[in-house]
């Protein structure tokens, strides 16, 4: 079955992040922006145990299993050179290119919602298939959509519709 990243809509912040994410003698090199990525990550979520897998297919893939603070699990990854990945429950994304400030900074933001219960992710079924799952943020008293994943699918009118949100509370 087919899996299709839709485009990732811009957010901006007007906070600093209060880290710098790559060093200016290296700054196209995607496996220091993953590194660091994942140390940020780190850094923000003490609490949480994540583990990094040097024999995963991809550039650099680190895990954050379901556990008494997560309800979920996370995978976070770089692959293809320059793309950070994120997925948990049918969520799948990337933020490319990370050689770009902007996407990475955009990606930790992402990240870090989902885990601090900020952020969800509302996937729509059709009967039992998961069709669609979207990140959503908090804006003005409602959810807006910042990333989407979706699946091909024929809409039968006698399959179900139901959703369900994953949100760490």
């Amino acid at each position: 079955m087919g899996r299709t990243c839709m485009c990732i809509k811009e957010r901006t912040t007007e906070k600093t992040t209060g880290y710098k994410l790559v060093n200016p003698n290296n700054m196209n090199n995607p496996i220091e922006i993953a590194q660091t990525s994942f140390k940020e990550i780190s850094r923000r979520f003490p609490g949480l145990k994540m583990h990094i897998h040097a024999d995963a297919p991809v550039e650099l893939c680190m895990d954050i299993p379901r556990q008494e603070k997560l309800a979920f699990d996370v995978h976070l990854n770089l692959q293809n050179n320059d793309e950070l990945h994120l997925a948990s429950g049918h969520f799948w994304c990337e933020w490319f290119p990370c050689s770009e400030q902007k996407k990475a900074d955009q990606y930790i933001d992402a990240v870090s919602g989902l885990l601090a219960g900020k952020y969800r992710i509302v996937e729509h079924y059709h009967g039992k298939k998961a069709v669609k799952a979207e990140l959503q943020i908090p804006e003005n008293d409602r959810w807006k959509t910042i990333a989407a994943w979706a699946t091909f699918y024929l809409p039968f009118p006698w399959l179900k519709k139901h959703y369900e949100v994953l949100q760490n509370v």
